[in-house]
């Protein structure tokens, strides 16, 4: 008796289910699946990736372009740049990707943060108290804007996001201006250095490369915190709520949990990850303009980054980010033999891209490398490493 459930291939379990040697971890695509939840894997695998990006990025790109004639390669801020959007859109994709709500209004919480940040300079000029006043000053702007917005949902929820976040824009540059300085932009931000301006943050770290600066190893710290954040919240019981919201919020609500609460701290935490970019981000550029922090292009950039790279993904966004930054950087300053200068076409470079990856990749670029990886371990692709529901439904 005891050989015959040896030899079965599957055993039934508590719930009525039946768990297959597959479903268990038996085949290649569960088993990174698995790893993938590891927070001590994705974390690693993070820092290996952020060890080696400024040398693909900077070198090896402006190597490849000096062979064929065209600079392709980054500058020196650039990396720095994609990591800091790259958090804000992990914070964001948890509002979107995840508890299905699409919000273009975050350009509010980034300037806000950005701004309080600069002004907090002006009497404390430390990097990492800058991020953590910004930070505090978004997630208390949060609140009352989420708890107004998230009662309403679809385009009532984006045009009410959109609103608000318009009207701290022409505040900043009307009735703010004595703060924000309006339309001259906020200058003269003082950002030391490390450790009370010990370690000055233009300094190089590898005197060989130019792209490994304090200013990047503390944007890379920062973003691997954020990576480890956002992982622990999605597969945390958290982090299941927010999913089943954006499956179907009916059923959520049917089983007794409290919709609202649940929307409105995804909304706050993703407000959490926008301030610390936007805190960031004032560091990174010593200046901060309301067109640049508050108007309504910035939150549209953000949903950009984040449906490019792949919603319902940890680091599917980064690579939008990635993406975006690279097409308005570099890719603007390329000269075509009969088009010339690209320079500010390059949101119709980036326009066509979009395009492109949405209707040949529809789940982003994460979700083209998570297809092609399925099909080389033989799936079928799409979700094919993902157990099939216990119900006998399909697992999103």
């Amino acid at each position: 008796m005891s050989d015959d459930r040896r030899g079965d291939a599957t055993e039934p379990v508590t719930d009525g289910g039946t768990v297959t040697e597959e479903t268990a971890g038996g085949s290649g695509g569960s088993a990174l699946a698995g790893l993938r939840d590891r927070d001590d894997f994705v974390v690693i695998g993070m820092a290996a990736a952020l060890v080696v990006f400024p040398f693909l990025l900077i070198d090896v790109l402006g190597a490849v372009g000096e062979v064929i004639g065209t600079s392709i390669g980054g500058y020196t801020g650039l990396p720095s740049l994609v990591l800091i959007y790259g958090i804000i859109v992990i914070g964001f994709n948890l509002l979107l990707g995840y508890t299905g709500l699409l919000s273009f209004g975050h350009a509010a919480f980034f300037g806000s943060a950005a701004y309080s940040a600069a002004l907090f300079s002006q009497v404390v000029p430390s990097p990492l108290l800058m991020v953590v006043v910004g930070t505090i000053v978004a997630t208390l702007l949060a609140w009352p804007i989420g708890f107004v917005s998230i009662r309403r949902s679809g385009v009532y929820f984006a045009v009410l996001t959109l609103t608000f976040g318009q009207a701290l824009y022409f505040w900043a540059l009307g009735p703010g201006s004595w703060l924000t300085n309006g339309d001259n932009g906020f200058s003269g931000i003082e950002a030391h250095g490390l450790f009370l301006g010990a370690i000055p943050l233009d300094a190089q770290l590898v005197p060989v490369f130019d792209s490994y600066t304090v200013m990047y190893a503390f944007t890379a710290v920062v973003m691997l915190i954020a990576v480890w954040v956002g992982n622990r919240i999605i597969n945390s019981p958290y982090g299941l709520i927010f999913e089943a919201l954006g499956e179907n919020e009916e059923r959520v609500e049917f089983v007794g949990l409290n919709v609202f609460r649940y929307k409105l701290m995804a909304f706050i935490i993703s407000a959490v990850f926008a301030g610390v970019g936007g805190a960031m981000f004032v560091i990174h550029e010593q200046y901060i303009h309301p067109t640049t922090a508050l108007y309504w292009i910035q939150s549209g950039d953000f949903v950009i980054m984040t449906v490019l790279g792949g919603t319902g993904s940890l680091v599917g966004p980064v690579l939008g980010a990635l993406v975006f930054e690279y097409v308005a950087n570099v890719v603007s300053g390329v000269s075509l033999p009969v088009v010339g200068s690209i320079g500010s076409m390059w949101r119709f470079v980036l326009g066509a891209v979009f395009v492109f990856i949405v209707w040949v990749f529809p789940r982003g670029i994460y979700g083209a490398f998570a297809d092609l990886a399925a099909m080389l371990n033989g799936g079928s692709g799409g979700d094919g490493d993902k157990p099939a529901a216990a119900d006998g439904g399909e697992r999103e």
